[in-house]
């Protein structure tokens, strides 16, 4: 698959299912997510956990007790982004670029994803931070939950940004 393919075919789709993913997959997306370019190389700031079975639906529980609703769409695998780096405009890049990676290998097996910001919300949450392990020093950044599609419904992607050019 070309990358212009994949970069195409890369959409937040919110109708997960939660069917357990290949562990191939799962190896195939970490790989790439150990790629993506980080603040000044720091991989040591960061750490990945991955979240299925009984350890994911106690957090879909803790999203619909805290934000109202379970913000991971029901899929089967939420992979948590902690960071310990030096500022938030660090960790937020480091964040985006490695969860945009994630996103991006997913779409290459053809697994649906959604970028998370939003699980911030619960960064507070004693139940969430113990399944986490969550150590001191660790900020929550981000997360991605990723499934099999159970629809190919997702918004409509028609906007353009702006480019301007400067000589």
């Amino acid at each position: 698959m070309e990358f212009k393919d994949v970069i195409y075919k890369r959409r937040s789709n919110r109708f997960l299912s939660d069917k357990p993913l290949k562990e191939e997959d799962l190896n195939y997306i970490f790989e790439i997510a150990q790629r993506a370019p980080v603040g000044m190389g720091k991989y040591e700031w960061i750490r990945l956990v991955l979240l299925e079975g009984e350890a994911l639906k106690k957090v879909q529980q803790e999203f619909v007790n805290v934000v109202g609703k379970d913000v991971s769409y029901g899929g089967s695998a939420l992979i948590y982004i902690l960071h310990t780096g030096a500022s938030d405009a660090i960790d937020n890049l480091d964040g985006g670029a490695i969860a945009e990676h994630i996103c991006l290998a997913a779409a290459e097996r053809d697994i649906g994803s959604v970028f998370l910001w939003s699980v911030t919300r619960t960064k507070d949450s004693e139940v969430i931070n113990r399944i986490l392990q969550k150590k001191d020093n660790e900020k929550v950044i981000a997360a991605v939950t990723l499934g099999y599609k159970s629809s190919e419904e997702v918004r409509d992607v028609s906007h353009k940004i702006e480019v301007l050019k400067v000589k």
